[in-house]
């Protein structure tokens, strides 16, 4: 890309071209013919987020799952990732998986269980642990609180206890 064609696309993105917006956002965020700049990045991808674009929000969930130019938020990245799925965008599925490895992996093991409304969550048990990881088990934000809900099929349960080992579900602030 030469300089010219960074003009131009931003010119095309200052006047709201989704495409250009994605373009540049991911040209600054891996450096493809311009330095590597996340603050360009961020505000170019977060713009055709905004409008639904599933490659900006793939690649927006890349930054916040490596804390690229902004907090590492797996959860964010988690959220961005499903909407990209939802639009059929190539390469968001295994994104998932692997956020989801990652949150899994960090959910300690304690005894007791327990999610706050930042989607911290301990574990009562192993399984619950891994029914989290294979995406059985959905942490999800309603309206007043974090929550977890069993999904299968045909239906999505709110979980009010675990259900392998009966553990009642704390919510903490």
């Amino acid at each position: 890309m030469v300089n010219k064609d960074i003009e131009d696309m931003k010119s095309r993105a200052k006047e709201g071209d989704i495409a250009a917006q994605v373009e540049l956002g991911i040209s600054y965020l891996y450096g493809y013919g311009v330095d590597i700049d996340y603050v360009e990045a961020f505000i170019y991808l977060q713009d055709a987020a905004i409008k639904n674009d599933g490659e900006a929000q793939l690649h927006l969930g890349k930054m916040y799952e490596n804390g690229w130019g902004v907090k590492e938020d797996l959860w964010t990245a988690y959220s961005l990732y499903r909407r990209s799925y939802k639009v059929h965008t190539e390469g968001s599925r295994k994104a998932i998986s692997n956020v989801i490895d990652k949150l899994a992996d960090a959910i300690p093991i304690t005894g007791h269980l327990s999610i706050a409304n930042d989607f911290t969550i301990t574990a009562c048990c192993e399984r619950l642990r891994e029914y989290i990881r294979m995406g059985k088990i959905i942490p999800f934000e309603d309206d007043d609180e974090s929550n977890l809900y069993l999904s299968n099929t045909n239906r999505t349960i709110l979980l009010k206890e675990c259900p392998f080992c009966g553990e009642c579900v704390e919510h903490t602030h």
